[in-house]
């Protein structure tokens, strides 16, 4: 059954040039057949990022794709490395800040997200992707719909939002070659036509110290770090003048990109999940 094109073709000649989406395709042609893209109107791509497993929100959002009749055909629970998130997103980065993109990618890299191949059948005139994108919901609050995942499980902020999804089948098919290797593929595949289906993962619960920082406690805290680091004068110089901006304009001051690089060059930041939360909730997002 041939479906109408909604997945959009218009972001074939964006992608029909890269290795992964090139890969994918070739292998769902060998798998499939020349009608390979209809057939992948039945399936989406989810990602659990590592801040639902860290806050105990897997379960919940499980419980949503079930109750609304999503099959798990294969997962695979792994870190997603600087240079595959970067791959993932630069098309939706591009006017990104750099400290909203690092921030990304130490979160996906150091932590662990599990990735989903769900399936429903007879989705009706909306692909899967479509589907799963709606139910996902907006990163911006003020657009949340009640039955989104997250509307009714509220994320961190605008970065921390739980959940990412493939928006059309191509989308799915680039993003199946970035975050799988060949073999996970493969077997991505053989589970797509054996019509496998697999009962939803139990994730145990991180138990995750909290430190409330607050953006004057963290700068005092750097402060006193500055006290027994060796740094040339000029960098410490930079450190304090950024400070005392923070001092002066309070509420309205945002850490850069700039101010990050250099407090990573002398070790004065531990990149932890809590120091993530806090700067994710301390940045500018796009230039």
């Amino acid at each position: 059954m041939q479906h109408s094109k909604s997945y959009n073709r218009d972001k074939s000649p964006l992608y029909e040039n890269e290795i992964p989406y090139q890969m994918v395709s070739s292998i769902a042609q060998k798998y499939l057949g020349n009608y390979y893209e209809d057939k992948f109107f039945e399936y989406g791509l989810i990602i659990i990022k590592p801040e639902a497993l860290i806050m105990g929100k897997v379960d919940e959002i499980f419980s949503i794709f079930c109750t609304r009749g999503y099959e798990l055909v294969y997962f695979t629970r792994k870190k997603i490395d600087a240079m595959c998130t970067a791959e993932m997103w630069k098309f939706s980065w591009q006017n990104a800040t750099l400290e909203n993109i690092l921030i990304n990618q130490k979160l996906l890299s150091m932590y662990d997200s599990i990735i989903l191949i769900l399936r429903l059948h007879n989705p009706g005139s909306k692909s899967v992707c479509e589907m799963l994108t709606d139910l996902k919901g907006s990163a911006v609050e003020s657009k949340r719909k009640p039955y989104q995942i997250r509307y009714q499980i509220k994320p961190i902020n605008y970065m921390l939002n739980y959940v990412h999804s493939s928006d059309n089948v191509n989308d799915f098919i680039r993003e199946l070659g970035i975050l799988l290797n060949f073999d996970e593929i493969i077997q991505t595949f053989n589970a797509i036509i054996s019509n496998r289906i697999i009962s939803y993962p139990c994730i145990e619960i991180f138990h995750f110290p909290k430190q409330n920082y607050t953006l004057d406690k963290w700068m005092n805290n750097i402060c006193n770090q500055l006290k027994t680091v060796d740094i040339c004068i000029s960098d410490q110089k930079y450190i304090l003048s950024q400070i005392q901006l923070f001092k002066k304009f309070n509420t309205d001051f945002k850490i850069s990109f700039n101010f990050l690089s250099v407090l990573c060059q002398y070790n004065l930041i531990k990149w932890n999940f809590n120091n993530i939360v806090f700067l994710s909730n301390n940045i500018n997002y796009t230039e």
